[in-house]
Formats: structure tokens, C-alpha cells, sequence
């Protein structure tokens, strides 16, 4: 190890176990000490050596106060700076040590590849590995939940571009959001040493943000520490606590790996929230929740024209409902336009090539797309979305090989992901490999029955759910679980289009041909994808199934 990175790690772990604080105590402990010695002592009729020896064993006493400052945060639990007032904390963050919202997704990386699950590997040259569970919204009004959920997201975010960690993804770890959990268990399941939640309180200007890193192997609290600001500091909370958890952990930064774990998206807090909210808005991947993200949004961009992250957003927005709900010019030039924005103002960020790969594959410029897919996983190699949708553009494209590969990344990256594993299923049928491909809709069936666990109105688990019981012949489950999904959301296209997915496996072909005319008629304009889409085989030949790919745009 070069002397200046030893160096470094050195200084971090004098700061992190607080040895200098306890050498301060001591110096101004022992000062008195002397002074109250000169003072009495010549009253007493003591030998003059007496103040000397007293002197001296206090100098003698300086390094051993340093040793056992070193040794005994090898052995306890380090809170820095914890409030007095404990029953703040209780229900928020502390009391939660055992009992958290997590996912028990298993991983398909081979074991011999990560550390043990719930343990720190011992070769210091390993990954380390952590899982950042949503943080709790103790703020008494549930519409501040996508704050909090935006903080852990963001403080996610910022440790995946950190080589040396392992961070399980967003849907693994907010999957049991709401759900309690014991959190060895979700040390287990999803494959970590290391588990950081907290608490969020926001009243007004002011947030009260608690975090605690919490090593899952001895049930320990590796660091913790409560903010409580102004909200214009937001971004300086944010990176304190990524900077506190690399330190905590041992890991040695570059300076380019320094820089990346700091928040600069935008330096406009209110432009942050709207962005927040508008990402949550997004996730909810429903028609009228991405014209709400657009709005927040815009926003954003309103407070700050130079927010990339926030063009990138407008752009995903506008691609997914040309994709799945509103096929129309107007959403497809917007989508083009906002993604050369994000580009332009930070050609840095893996976000923006992401959502510029996935408009330049909607727009079916494959290479161009590939160019910005590589782009996006060389800048993050733990962003999910990547390698997912430049699996989809392959599999749009027929290189069903590269598309397998692609979404065996992806799904490493988020094993919570069924869509993901869904996808790599069809490749496989592609390929002509029937076993594996059996394999993988079980894989589909594993992962979305979790889901189902957790949210049993989850309408992707649902009908994904359905196609891999469909496939594997269980074929009344399949038609419960279709008609359910239905049922749960009967006007978005990209519901009627994975229903009629699953009729045409079960041989239902009146009722797939009905609901993929339904699909289209309410938006759905994806032809490439349509016209690539192995769950079709069975339609390609009825004049009906040619005439609804003839109303799509080309």
C-alpha cells in the first residue's frame, strides 16, 4: 500500500475511534493535576521531588491513555455525538437495530464471489458489502415519505460508484419498506456484512436525520450519528454520512472516488425536493404517475436550469409513456430533446447516458443506444438500469446471446428484479435452450412470489407471476393470477399487454389477440419490442396480429 493511502487510513481511524479527543480530556485532565500538585504539596512538608514525580507520571500516562483509546473501540459500540435525549430516537432509528423494512431476495452471485452472508470478509482486499434499508418518515404526514425514501435512495446512489463496496440495489433493499425484519435476517438473505438505516423528521426548514451503520455480524453499531439542520443543508448531511460509513469501513479513496461520493447534482435544495418527489411520482410506473413526475420535474429545472438528474428524469418519463402508454411524436421528441440536455450539462453522469440509451433504442438507433449503454456501466458499473435496458434493446434487435448476458448482469445487480430474469427467459427461448429457459421463469416465480409477500397488489409480481406459472404448465394459477393483475389496473396498456402474453402461452388466443388490441388502443406503441417478443410466436400468423403491429408507429 503506497505510504500516503496508509496514511490516510491511519488519520481516518485516529479520528473515527476518537483518540484525539480522549488525549485533549487527558492533557487538560493532567494539567490540573499539576497545577493542584505545585499548589499543595510544598504546603504538606513533602519532599521537592514530589511535583516533579507527579509531572512525570502524568507525561508517563499520555501514551497508555492513547493505546486504550485505540483498544477499546476495537471492542464497543461507536456512537459519535448521540443526543442526550434518548426518546427521540427510540421509535425512529435505535430500537430498530433487530426490526427493519428489508428484502430477502437471495443473490445469483456464486457465493465464492461475496463475502459470507451476514460476515465482513477478512481479506481486506474484498469487496465489503452493504445493504442501505429506506430510511423511517417519522415526520407525522406520510406525503414527506418521499423524502425520507429520497435520502437513502441518494446515499445508495452515492455508495455505488464506489468500486470497493458492494451495495445491494434499490428494489432489493426497499422491497420490505414498511415491514418488520430482523436484521441478521436481512444480512442473510440479501448477502451483506453491513446494514445502514435511520430516521428522517422534517418540520418546516428544519430536518432531524438519524443514521447508524450496523455490522451484522456481531449486531454492533459500527457508527451512528443524529443531524439536526437547517434543510438547505441536506447535501452536506448526505455526505458526511457516505463519508462516515467509507471510514468506518476501512476503505482507502482516490481522490476521482473522493469526489464522486460527494452530492453536486444541484446546490438548490428546493430544486432536490421537487426532484425527489418527482422520482417518486415515477416509481409507481403508471401513466397518470409519470405525467406527476414530469411536473415535479420541471419544477426542478425551473429552480435550477443546470440539473441533469432532472432532465434525465423527464426524459425517462416521456420515453416510458411513448412506451407503454401514449405513442405519440410529442412524447418521443421530448424524451430526445430532455436526454441530449442531461448529456450535455454532466457527460459524467451514468444516470443521464442511461436514460440517452434507452430514447436512442426507442427510436431503434441501436448503435448509437449501445454507445451510451457502455458508457453508462464503464461511469457506474452497479447501475442497474444499464444493463437492463441494453439487454432490452439487444433482445429488440435479435442478439439474444448479448441480451442473456446483459440481463444475468442486471439481475446480479438487483436479484429483488424479475422483470429482469422475465426478460432473460425469452432470450433463452431464442436461443433454443428450453431447460434453461424453464430455469429461469422458476427464478421469475422465486423472486416475484417475495414481492407478492410483501405487496400482494403488486400488479408486475402479479402478472409476471403468471407468465412463469404459465410456462412451467400450472395453468390455472397462471389465469388466476392474469385475471387479478387485470383486475388491480384494467386501463394500463402495458397490463392488458403482459396479460395477452400469458393467454397466448395458455393457447387462449381469442382473448390474447382481445387484450393486445386493448393494450394498443389505450397507448401502447412499442412495435420493435411487439415485434420481437417470443411470447408472441403463436399470434405471428393470424391476419389479426399483423394488422394491430400495423397501427403502431414504425
Amino acid at each position: 500500500m503506497p505510504t500516503s493511502n496508509w496514511l490516510r487510513g491511519f488519520f481516518a481511524d485516529v479520528r473515527r475511534r476518537r483518540v484525539i479527543r480522549v488525549l485533549a480530556i487527558y492533557a487538560v485532565s493532567g494539567w490540573i493535576v499539576i497545577q493542584i500538585a505545585a499548589t499543595v504539596l510544598p504546603g504538606l512538608n513533602v519532599p521537592p521531588w514530589s511535583v516533579t514525580l507527579v509531572i512525570v507520571l502524568v507525561a508517563l500516562g499520555l501514551p497508555l491513555a492513547a493505546a486504550i483509546a485505540w483498544a477499546i473501540d476495537d471492542n464497543r459500540v461507536a456512537t459519535i455525538d448521540a443526543p442526550a435525549t434518548a426518546p427521540e430516537r427510540d421509535k425512529g432509528a435505535t430500537d430498530r437495530r433487530r426490526t427493519a423494512n428489508t428484502d430477502p431476495s437471495t443473490t445469483s452471485v456464486p457465493r465464492s464471489a461475496v463475502p459470507e452472508a451476514g460476515r465482513m470478509s477478512t481479506d481486506e482486499t474484498s469487496p465489503r458489502s452493504i445493504a442501505v434499508l429506506p430510511f423511517v418518515n417519522l415526520s407525522g404526514d406520510p406525503e414527506n415519505e418521499y423524502f425520507s425514501d429520497g435520502i437513502s435512495e441518494e446515499i445508495l446512489n452515492l455508495l455505488t460508484k464506489l468500486p470497493q463496496l458492494r451495495v445491494s440495489s434499490r428494489t432489493s433493499s426497499f422491497a420490505f419498506k414498511g415491514s418488520k425484519v430482523d436484521i441478521p435476517a436481512v444480512a442473510e438473505r440479501l448477502n451483506v456484512g453491513t446494514v445502514l438505516e435511520g430516521s428522517v423528521r422534517r418540520a418546516g426548514d428544519r430536518v432531524r436525520i438519524t443514521a447508524q451503520l450496523i455490522d451484522t455480524a456481531t449486531d454492533s453499531h459500527l457508527w451512528s450519528e443524529t443531524y439536526d439542520r437547517e434543510f438547505k443543508d441536506v447535501f452536506a448531511i448526505q455526505d458526511n454520512i457516505s463519508s462516515n460509513i467509507v471510514a468506518a469501513l476501512r476503505v482507502t479513496l482516490t481522490p476521482k472516488e473522493r469526489r464522486a461520493i460527494q452530492s453536486v447534482a444541484t446546490a438548490d435544495p428546493q430544486a432536490y425536493d421537487y426532484y425527489l418527489c418527482g422520482r417518486r411520482y415515477f416509481y409507481a410506473w403508471t401513466k397518470r404517475n409519470f405525467h406527476n413526475a414530469l411536473r415535479m420535474y420541471r419544477l426542478a429545472i425551473q429552480r435550477d436550469p443546470k440539473y441533469a438528474l432532472a432532465y434525465a428524469g423527464i426524459a425517462d418519463a416521456h420515453i416510458f409513456l411513448y412506451r407503454w402508454s401514449e405513442a405519440t411524436p410529442e412524447n418521443l421528441e421530448q424524451a430526445e430533446r430532455a436526454s441530449q440536455r442531461a448529456i450535455e450539462l454532466d457527460d459524467e453522469c451514468a444516470e443521464a447516458h442511461t436514460s440517452r440509451g434507452i430514447v436512442l433504442f426507442n427510436s431503434r438507433r441501436y448503435a448509437e443506444a449501445e454507445r451510451e449503454f457502455e458508457r453508462a456501466m464503464q461511469l457506474n458499473p452497479a447501475l442497474f438500469d444499464a444493463p437492463h435496458f441494453y439487454g432490452r434493446s439487444s433482445l429488440a434487435q435479435g442478439k439474444y446471446e448479448r441480451a442473456a448476458q446483459l440481463f444475468e448482469r442486471a439481475f446480479e445487480l438487483n436479484p429483488a428484479d424479475f422483470v429482469s430474469m422475465g426478460q432473460l427467459s425469452m432470450a433463452l427461448r431464442r436461443l433454443g435452450r428450453p431447460e434453461e429457459m424453464l430455469h429461469a421463469r422458476r427464478r421469475v416465480l422465486a423472486a416475484a412470489r417475495k414481492a407478492l409477500d410483501l405487496n400482494p397488489d403488486d400488479v408486475r409480481a402479479l402478472y409476471y407471476s403468471a407468465t412463469a406459472y404459465a410456462a412451467l404448465g400450472e395453468r390455472d394459477k397462471a389465469a388466476e393470477l392474469a385475471e387479478r393483475a387485470l383486475t388491480a389496473d384494467p386501463d394500463e396498456p402495458v397490463v392488458a399487454y403482459n396479460v395477452a402474453c400469458i393467454y397466448t402461452e395458455l393457447g387462449n388466443i381469442d382473448r390474447a389477440i382481445e387484450l393486445l388490441d386493448r393494450a394498443v388502443t389505450l397507448g401502447y406503441g412499442n412495435r420493435a419490442w411487439l415485434e420481437q417478443d417470443s411470447d408472441f410466436d403463436l399470434l405471428r400468423g393470424d391476419p389479426r396480429f399483423q394488422a394491430i403491429i400495423a397501427r403502431l408507429p414504425g
